[in-house]
């Protein structure tokens, strides 16, 4: 195939972090296929690249078994709609990113239908869902992983991945300015809640009244808020109400993160770039009891924050469920409020730039996309 003939490529990412990665990969793959049609579902960084919505990542932000029990009747429409209009329009490949419940299912579809399928940003299954890795050697055609130590997981099991780095890096490594000292008249707390509604309802309540408590202690001048596309500001203000030292930042994130004295982080991606900023934070993570008691099962390692488990050791406090409490967490702040231990917390946590590697993780994943295709022919020929 040349990569000036008409391409067409379904992406499928289903949350906020997918979208970001998405994002800079279709930037890398217009490069190459520069009359390339990319559609599926994503949200607004990938609209922004020119990527085309049958679904947005906000119809698809669902937290916990009870939430995707409820919406079940949808989420089947979607997989159908979705793979009749793969069937029908014959893309060269599916792109899958993270958001393993529903892209394994549409893989199985995928495989039926013959398309191959590409997996950018693995599931976590080395955490939780070894019981996964025989779909994904049957399933999935192209493993591309972020993290070196994924390579040797997947041979384990007889699957070939290629570690391609991490598209964090791409986004951020030049922004990166850790502040060098506390200031008392301007000490900041940033607040990262999550992506989804019902993240928000579950965390952001005891997050601001966390701030409260820093605020009466004057251990902190002012609070932000790190805003998501999706969510808007009157959401975040609900929950705000009456707190004039309370905002909603919304821009480029390292103007976000280098602003930052500490932060109180929901468990995910933000907790691994908020480490990468070297901002000292606390790792906080709340679902309903069913979902916490069948992942406890699951997850095979001694930490849940992506940012300690990439790290390989505890730079970041995790309270977890009800452990989670404002006076736990603004106890936890406080210590790193102490301009000492900040310092000592933010030289620890350069190791996370060291494990993340170099920039080009999106230029040489599209590299391996177009190898892929380039090496299959025209599948419809």
């Amino acid at each position: 195939m040349n990569t000036n003939d008409k391409t067409e490529l379904v992406i499928i990412a289903g949350e906020v972090s997918g979208d970001h990665h998405g994002a800079g990969l279709i930037t890398a793959l217009k490069k190459r296929f520069p009359d390339c049609q990319v559609w599926g579902i994503g949200g607004d960084r990938m609209i922004r690249e020119g990527f085309h919505t049958r679904y947005h990542i906000r119809q698809m932000a669902f937290l916990g078994i009870g939430e995707v029990i409820r919406h079940i009747p949808f989420i089947r429409r979607v997989m159908r709609d979705m793979t009749e209009q793969v069937h029908k329009r014959r893309p060269a490949a599916v792109i899958l990113i993270d958001y393993p419940g529903f892209n394994l299912r549409f893989a199985r579809a995928m495989k039926n239908l013959k398309i191959p399928v590409i997996y950018y940003i693995s599931p976590q299954l080395w955490a939780w869902g070894r019981g996964r890795i025989r779909k994904i050697r049957y399933l999935v055609d192209k493993m591309l992983v972020v993290f070196p130590f994924e390579v040797d997981f997947y041979a384990r099991y007889g699957i070939q991945a290629i570690h391609v780095g991490h598209p964090l890096v791409d986004t951020h490594y030049r922004a990166v300015n850790p502040k060098k000292m506390i200031s008392p008249d301007d000490c900041i707390l940033g607040l990262m809640p999550g992506s989804r509604h019902q993240e928000l309802d579950q965390l952001l309540p005891d997050m601001l009244k966390t701030a409260d408590i820093l605020m009466r202690k004057k251990k902190i001048t002012r609070t932000l808020i790190a805003a998501v596309d999706h969510i808007s500001d009157d959401f975040y203000r609900s929950y705000i109400k009456d707190r004039h030292k309370v905002a909603v930042y919304r821009g480029p994130l390292a103007g976000f993160y280098n602003e930052l004295d500490a932060a109180l982080v929901s468990s995910g991606t933000a907790t691994l770039e908020t480490a990468y900023f070297q901002v000292p934070l606390v790792i906080v993570y709340r679902v309903n009891r069913l979902t916490w008691l069948l992942g406890r099962l699951m997850v095979r390692l001694n930490f849940i924050g992506l940012a300690n488990i990439v790290a390989g050791e505890k730079l970041a406090p995790e309270l977890l469920q009800q452990s989670f409490t404002p006076e736990r967490a603004a106890e936890e702040i406080s210590g790193l409020l102490d301009p000492d231990q900040n310092q000592r917390i933010r030289h620890k946590l350069r190791i996370i730039q060291d494990k993340l590697g170099e920039p080009g993780a999106s230029e040489r994943a599209a590299g391996e996309i177009v190898s892929f295709i380039q090496g299959r022919g025209d599948p419809h020929e």
